[in-house]
C-alpha cells in the first residue's frame, strides 16, 4: 500500500468519526430541547396559577363547611385575655406579615431577648411572601390568622364575608407553612358572639384580645420605653402593629381595599401623621420595649398561655345592664300601681 492509498483510508476514517461525532451531538440538543419543552415551559406556565390568590384559594369547601357548622349552632371562639397580676409575664402579638428583611430584623431581636411572639398575618401576603412565612416557622414563631387583607372593623361586615377572609387565609397559611393556625385577630374589631361564632365554624378555636397597643414611633429612646413600660400591667396582652389595617371603602356597600397589605406599611403617612424619621425601624422598637420590659423582670410567654374566657362585649354588658334594669323598673311600677289600685 502506498502513502497516498494510507492518508485516503485515514481521512474516510475521520470523516466517519466526524459524522458519528456530529450526530450524537444533535441527538444531546434535541434531547435538551424536548426537556425543555416539557418541564421548563410547562412549569413556568404553572407559576401564575401558583401566586394566584384570587384564584387558588377561595377555599370553597371550607367555607361551605364553615356554614355548615354556622347552621348548626357552633359555640362562639373564645377569646384569650389578660393574666391576674402575680405572673411577672406579658405577651407580644404582631399585627400584619412584615417584608423579609424586617421579619428578619424582628426574629434576631426576639431570640436576642429570649421572648415569644404569634405573628398574625394576611393570607393575601402570606401568599405572596413565602420566603417570610418560612423564616418565622423556622424560627419556632407562632403564625395567627389576620384576615385575608387585615381588614379593620371587622365584625361590621357580614358573617358570609367573615367566612370567606378568615377561610381562605387559612387555607393559604396551612398550605404555605404546613401549619393550620388556631388564633384569630382582626384590626380595630369588636369580638361579637356573632364573629366570634364565625371564627370557630372557620376552624379557630381562640381569638386574642390585647389590652395595651403599642403605637409606632414612640419608643424613639431607652428613656422613652422605660416610661412607656411603666404603665403597662403585670399580665397584659401587648400588640404592636406591623403593617396598617385594610379600610372597608365608605362609597361602595361590602366592597374593600384589597391591595396586599404588605404595601401599606406603617411608614406610609395617614392624613394628619406626622412623617416618621427615615431612622425609625420596628425593630429598633421592639429591641428597646424588650429591654425596658426586662428591666422591670417580665417574661415574655407565648399568648396561648394566657386565660381563655368566653367574651361578653363591653357594651353587650352594658346593654344587657340596662335591660336588665329597665325590666325592674318595670315590675317596680306595676308593683306599686297594684298597690294604689288596691288602696
Amino acid at each position: 500500500m502506498d502513502f497516498r492509498t494510507f492518508e485516503r483510508e485515514v481521512d474516510g476514517l475521520s470523516y466517519k468519526k466526524i459524522a458519528v461525532l456530529a450526530g450524537v451531538v444533535i441527538l444531546i440538543v434535541c434531547g435538551c430541547l424536548v426537556y425543555w419543552r416539557d418541564h421548563v415551559l410547562v412549569e413556568k406556565r404553572d407559576i401564575p396559577a401558583l401566586t394566584d390568590v384570587s384564584a387558588a384559594y377561595q377555599a370553597d369547601e371550607e367555607i361551605a363547611a364553615a356554614k355548615s357548622k354556622l347552621e348548626e349552632g357552633i359555640a362562639p371562639a373564645e377569646v384569650i385575655t389578660t393574666l391576674p397580676v402575680g405572673g411577672n409575664c406579658v405577651a407580644i402579638v404582631i399585627d400584619g406579615l412584615p417584608d423579609r428583611p424586617l421579619a428578619s430584623r424582628l426574629v434576631d431581636v426576639l431570640q436576642k431577648h429570649h421572648a415569644e411572639a404569634t405573628f398574625f398575618v394576611e393570607g393575601q401576603n402570606a401568599a405572596d411572601e413565602t420566603e417570610t412565612i418560612r423564616l418565622l416557622r423556622d424560627a419556632g414563631f407562632e403564625l395567627g390568622n389576620y384576615t385575608f387583607v387585615g381588614l379593620a372593623g371587622f365584625d361590621k361586615v357580614s358573617q358570609d364575608e367573615q367566612l370567606e377572609e378568615i377561610c381562605r387565609t387559612q387555607k393559604i397559611i396551612s398550605v404555605r407553612s404546613a401549619f393550620t393556625p388556631t388564633l384569630f385577630r382582626a384590626p380595630r374589631t369588636v369580638f361579637t358572639d356573632a364573629l366570634l361564632q364565625a371564627v370557630h365554624a372557620a376552624g379557630i378555636p381562640y381569638a386574642v384580645k390585647e389590652n395595651v397597643r403599642v403605637p409606632r414611633h414612640v419608643l424613639v429612646d431607652e428613656v422613652a420605653a422605660d416610661a412607656y413600660v411603666a404603665g403597662i400591667a403585670d399580665g397584659s396582652i401587648i400588640a404592636i402593629p406591623a403593617n396598617r389595617p385594610v379600610e372597608r371603602k365608605a362609597d361602595t356597600e361590602g366592597k374593600i381595599d384589597e391591595r396586599p397589605a404588605i404595601d401599606m406599611k406603617p411608614t406610609i403617612q395617614d392624613a394628619g401623621e406626622q412623617a416618621p424619621a427615615a431612622t425609625e425601624d420596628l425593630a429598633s422598637e421592639l429591641d428597646r420595649l424588650l429591654t425596658a420590659l426586662e428591666k422591670r423582670g417580665f417574661k415574655v410567654m407565648n399568648v396561648n398561655g394566657f386565660r381563655k374566657i368566653h367574651y361578653i362585649p363591653a357594651n353587650a354588658a352594658v346593654a344587657g345592664e340596662q335591660a336588665a334594669n329597665a325590666v325592674s323598673k318595670n315590675v317596680t311600677d306595676k308593683m306599686q300601681g297594684g298597690e294604689a289600685g288596691g288602696q
